[in-house]
């Protein structure tokens, strides 16, 4: 009973070193970036939300997450450039924990992401970037302001 106990056990270390191996290779490599959550507040129409957001480790690009309906929005908004806006769909990060999104097939692209789905999208040309906040309006008329 040891010994099977024993190569279990070995098995399933050797089974987490090659995930971790892996995670950090490709990490290092530049095909998953990790996001981390931001401190700051997500305001809809002036009024506080519980919304929350997360950035990738070169600040390029923000995950503003909007909680004011009754399910949670996601908009990818890239802060550096003048790169179009994107609505996540149904998809939305996890408030507190960090995260990889790998290049291959990211959640917030236009392929990934099912426009039926898509409760309130944003409209590009309503973008503001400023030095540490970023507003837009949606569709529906609304204005989401993040500000870290």
């Amino acid at each position: 009973m040891k010994k099977l106990l024993r190569i279990v056990g070995g098995l399933s270390l050797a089974g987490v070193l090659v995930v971790a191996g892996a995670v950090l290779y490709s990490t290092v490599r530049g095909s998953m970036t990790w996001y981390f959550r931001v401190n700051g507040r997500v305001t809809v129409d002036g009024h506080k939300t519980t919304g929350y957001m997360h950035a990738n480790t070169q600040r390029t690009i923000l995950l503003v997450t909007r909680t004011d309906g009754g399910k949670a929005e996601t908009y990818l908004v890239p802060v550096s450039d003048s790169k179009p806006i994107s609505d996540c769909g149904e998809w939305h990060p996890v408030r507190f924990l960090p995260f990889p999104m790998g290049d291959v097939s990211p959640p917030c692209t236009v392929h990934a992401v099912d426009s039926a789905k898509v409760v309130d999208a944003p409209v590009a040309a309503t973008v503001i970037r400023k030095r540490r906040s970023v507003e837009f309006s949606t569709a529906s008329g609304k204005k989401v302001r993040a500000e870290w």
